[in-house]
């Protein structure tokens, strides 16, 4: 996988995230060094947040980058966002409206970052801990969606030519209305809104022989975008269109998950774009017989409580997972139930290949190190054994081969006699192990481990 610059530019994706977090630990470190000369990379454990509904591939993704940083496996942890977020909330002694988080309260975490909207819903324990009710879902609806939408205003009005230019040659002045404009989405309140970062684009007009009025003349946005002295004026209508699906698409899925779970009486905000005041006011307006939370700074809610759940990761007893996980098997073909297509004759009898062989299904609730499925499937004698895990969003898949299937990963066994005759049972154990699902394979009747690696990035 590749990501492309401004440029058009490509290079490795992998690259790219390793090389950010090479450089935001090795900036730690030498922060750290000035102030402890005697500090050691051991004596740092790293976490590193991931979206909850992140697929296993993405999780193990962001893992290998830190890995090729330099930060060993047993030196990392990936922490779900919401639930960092969730243990950061509930470590505030907050009280509005009579309600806290005591034991029986539940409540939705909704995590609004730049790229997406993340929610879970929870419920407290007796001890204080917390259990998800709700597998972890969302949608693209973060922040970017409505810089995406500026930036298509910005296109329209002063034309793709000198939007180019100004992008290919005046950087600092691009980046300084990026800027202003994240401060202006986070304020804004209905109210027209000045903008002073467009005075570069004004000039690149005038030096064509145009001008701003000239451009926005016949268009939907005459009368409602001026410009006056070094300062372009947008109406705050413009402005307020500009979050309108966003803001929609977040409202909608909120409202999905709280008529499945009506007992949730609390509503908790984190992320950057929870700090837009039209979003804080829309999920006040919808919802106006829950309590809604927004922490202090939610923007850093996630990356502090991060490193808190990763001192006590127990805060969180047990998940409702997003996925079925399971592995491919062939069983005894049945004309009654089982398609043709699938037929196959193997070992002195017909099977039905391509089962899926469910071990746990999306919207089943897993305690984390605690939670196992084993199975015992039969390898041949060859030397190498491979079982394919399988992953989907549906909830009871028959087939590994269905639309919505998809290969995960494999675990590869290395068989220790290869002179063994006749099938060899295979005993596969699957588990939750922190944020990550783990695999484990061995050989019946063997003394010796048998090596089994599980690679998501197949």
């Amino acid at each position: 996988m590749k990501l492309k610059d401004d440029q058009g530019r490509d290079m490795p994706a992998m690259k790219v995230f390793s090389e950010s977090i090479r450089y935001l630990k090795d900036h730690l470190l030498e922060s750290l060094r000035d102030r402890y000369p005697d500090t050691r990379d051991t004596d740092i454990y790293w976490v590193i947040t991931v979206l909850a509904f992140w697929d296993d591939g993405a999780k193990q993704f962001m893992r290998e980058a830190g890995n090729k940083d330099g930060i060993p496996n047993n030196q990392l942890d990936l922490a779900l966002e919401p639930e960092a977020a969730a243990i950061c909330c509930k470590s505030i002694s907050v009280k509005l409206n009579g309600s806290s988080f005591e034991p029986g309260t539940q409540f939705i975490l909704v995590d609004l970052g730049g790229g997406t909207a993340d929610m879970t819903i929870h419920v407290v324990r007796e001890s204080g801990c917390l259990t998800e009710l709700s597998p972890p879902s969302g949608g693209p609806w973060g922040g970017t969606k409505v810089d995406a939408a500026f930036d298509k205003m910005v296109e329209e009005i002063y034309g793709k030519s000198a939007v180019s230019s100004f992008i290919q040659n005046s950087k600092a002045d691009d980046l300084d209305l990026k800027r202003e404009f994240e401060l202006k989405k986070r304020l804004f309140d209905g109210e027209k809104v000045n903008f002073r970062s467009l005075r570069k684009l004004n000039k690149i007009l005038k030096k064509n022989g145009q001008s701003l009025e000239n451009k926005l003349s016949g268009t939907i946005y005459e009368g409602k975008v001026m410009k006056k002295a070094d300062r372009v004026y947008v109406a705050g209508s413009i402005m307020s269109e500009m979050f309108e699906d966003v803001k929609e698409n977040i409202i909608q899925h909120m409202r999905e998950l709280l008529r499945q779970h009506p007992d949730v009486n609390m509503i908790i905000m984190v992320g950057g774009f929870s700090d837009s005041n039209i979003i804080k006011k829309a999920v006040r307006e919808a919802f106006c017989n829950k309590t809604v939370i927004i922490p202090d700074d939610a923007v850093l809610a996630v990356l502090k409580e991060a490193v808190m759940y990763r001192c006590n990761t127990s805060l969180i007893i047990s998940r409702s997972i997003p996925f079925t996980y399971g592995v491919s098997v062939a069983v005894p073909f049945d004309v009654n139930k089982h398609p043709e297509s699938k037929k196959m004759y193997k070992d002195g009898y017909y099977k039905c290949e391509d089962n899926f062989k469910v071990f746990f299904r999306a919207g089943e609730t897993v305690i984390p190190g605690k939670t196992t499925v084993q199975y015992i499937c039969n390898a041949s004698t060859a030397t190498r054994a491979n079982v394919e895990i399988y992953g989907t969003k549906s909830k009871y898949p028959l087939y590994v081969d269905e639309p919505e299937c998809r290969c995960i990963g494999s675990v590869q066994l290395l068989l220790n006699d290869s002179k063994c005759l006749g099938l060899r049972p295979i005993h596969i154990t699957m588990s939750f192990e922190s944020t990550e699902l783990s695999v484990r394979a061995e050989e019946e009747g063997t003394i010796n481990a048998v090596m089994a690696k599980f690679n998501f990035l197949n």
